[in-house]
């Protein structure tokens, strides 16, 4: 066999292959098997034939310059305007997101190109208002993309890509999270703002500069360990990181430049020596699961006041194949329930340190509401309810988060078709801060929502708890809790940024990695006198 005919062979079955099996489909979970398989069988081929060099190289250049040729110019996507590198992989997008800020390359190609950019082979990030309830709304033609089988095999209620599993886990969540056992779940933090308001206490004691940051994330993360296990990291009565919030937050630092390639992320898991971050990420795991089997297997409750698992383990105690659920819920609740709402405090804060008119006037509004009742608070404190939303829309929990992929019919957007098969970004971070939907949309302006409607051009960019059955389930939780904590800290301190600072870095140093991780914030707070 001469080298022109291994040549010839080689490129052969590329193409086949390509045209044949790859275009097809989804293959980021069979990434690792495709390319041990390649590589079995090139070795296989190098100890078989002299020739195979050639027949690999033919192999190789054919297959991906099919991939190349099609993605430019035969694609379904073709005519979408993007980056000339986004037609062709998703790997540069992964490079742009090394810094993870992704939030802040989407803002770029939104400039650069408009409202419909092709920011990927198969995927198009759409940057109109409507693109939300087309994905997600009661018509929505789109179900999870391929990012949510990052815990594959594994499944939790968000990363659940079966409308009907989805369905079924989260009415048993729903359980969790009626009107009673809110209610229970506002006892349980208020032990944990009191804890928060002595560490603020000592660092006025001491004339220190506190650490808000820190103190809003120990927060969080407080509440989701009491929330989900009935016990707390102990990280604000002690005033320091857990080790296993550290590792989780190390791990996590993985979905910030690897999130635009997830069959990466399924080489790196399954091939890759689990070594420093990796070695993370699957300790994390591991750290889950034995409390949730350590929860499942207590006698007892521990408190009189119900978690979370309380219902959830109802049915794996009757049927225990439903364990790796937990798992991957275990992990849900305790970032995503945590790290958001931290992150939304943090701008909060920032904001309110820089214009403390709006401070006052929370005051002036929780002076005759029980500030222990989050109820009375939503009801009563219309400007302390605005900020919380002024603070979601400029600080979304998920900046670019929350990836869909089109069914056989496609999906209209705006009057645009978005083809079937293809993955749909939605940027909170850029759609809420466009001036077609929010005057002054760049600023902190809390009265747009009560007092000033018309600031307010188009409510459809304003969706950061999602929409219908994908809609966050924690969401009346994480606005209770935002209430009672901002009422608090209004009521007791004044907060102001330390001389010779400025709070730029919140929003300068905000990492990308899914859900949203702001840049330091540091108070200065003074005990009210009056």
């Amino acid at each position: 066999m001469t080298p022109i005919i291994s040549i010839l062979i080689g490129a052969l079955s590329g193409m086949i292959l390509h045209h044949a099996v790859f275009i097809h489909g989804e293959w980021h979970v069979w990434a690792p098997e495709i390319l041990v398989y390649h590589l079995v069988y090139f070795g296989a081929l190098l100890m078989a034939t002299p020739h195979a060099r050639w027949m690999i190289s033919g192999y190789l250049i054919a297959l991906f310059s099919s991939i190349t040729i099609y993605r430019v110019y035969f694609h379904r996507l073709k005519h979408f305007p993007g980056p000339r590198w986004a037609r062709v992989t998703k790997i540069w997008h992964a490079w742009k997101s090394r810094h993870r800020q992704n939030f802040l390359v989407l803002s770029d190609l939104h400039r650069k190109y408009g409202d419909f950019v092709r920011t990927g082979p198969s995927e198009i990030t759409v940057y109109h208002p409507d693109v939300f309830i087309a994905i997600d709304g009661p018509h929505g033609g789109c179900v999870k993309s391929e990012w949510y089988d990052l815990l594959h095999p594994k499944q939790s209620l968000v990363t659940a890509r079966d409308k009907e599993a989805h369905g079924l886990r989260r009415r048993q969540w729903n359980r969790g999270f009626t009107s009673q056992a809110l209610d229970h779940y506002q006892e349980r933090i208020l032990p944990l703002i009191d804890q928060l308001e002595r560490c603020i206490d000592d660092d006025i004691s001491d004339r220190k500069v506190t650490e808000a940051t820190d103190l809003f994330y120990w927060l969080g993360f407080d509440r989701m360990g009491d929330f989900i296990f009935s016990r707390t990291f102990n990280m604000l009565s002690r005033q320091e990181w857990h080790h296993i919030i550290l590792l989780m937050q190390r791990a996590l630092s993985l979905l910030g430049p690897l999130s635009p390639v997830p069959w990466f992320i399924h080489i790196a898991f399954k091939l890759f020596p689990r070594v420093w971050i990796l070695r993370d990420w699957f300790r994390m795991v591991a750290w889950c699961e034995e409390q949730m089997l350590e929860r499942l297997e207590s006698p007892k409750e521990t408190s009189s006041i119900p978690d979370v698992a309380h219902y959830l383990l109802q049915d794996v105690r009757d049927d225990p194949q439903r364990f790796p659920w937990l798992t991957g819920d275990g992990i849900l609740a305790i970032v995503a329930g945590s790290e958001p709402t931290a992150a939304v405090l943090v701008g909060l804060f920032c904001e309110l340190s820089k214009e403390p008119r709006h401070t006052e006037i929370i005051r002036d509004e929780i002076r005759a509401i029980d500030i222990a009742d989050s109820r009375a608070l939503a009801s009563g404190c219309p400007h302390l309810e605005a900020s919380i939303f002024e603070a979601l829309r400029l600080y979304p929990a998920l900046p670019t988060g929350g990836t869909r992929k089109t069914l056989e019919k496609g999906i209209m957007v705006a009057g645009m078709f978005i083809p079937p098969e293809t993955t749909v970004v939605a940027p909170r971070f850029c759609i809420s801060r466009r001036e077609d939907s929010f005057e002054q949309a760049e600023k902190f302006i809390p009265e747009r929502w009560y007092k000033n409607p018309e600031m307010v051009r188009n409510k459809s960019s304003f969706v950061p708890f999602g929409l219908g059955h994908h809609s966050c389930l924690g969401r009346a939780l994480a606005m209770n809790d935002m209430r009672l904590i901002t009422a608090r800290l209004v009521q007791r301190y004044q907060f102001s940024i330390p001389p010779g600072e400025t709070s730029d870095t919140v929003l300068r140093d905000l990492k990308d990695q899914f859900t949203s991780n702001p840049g330091r914030l540091r108070l200065v707070f003074k005990l009210r006198e009056d």
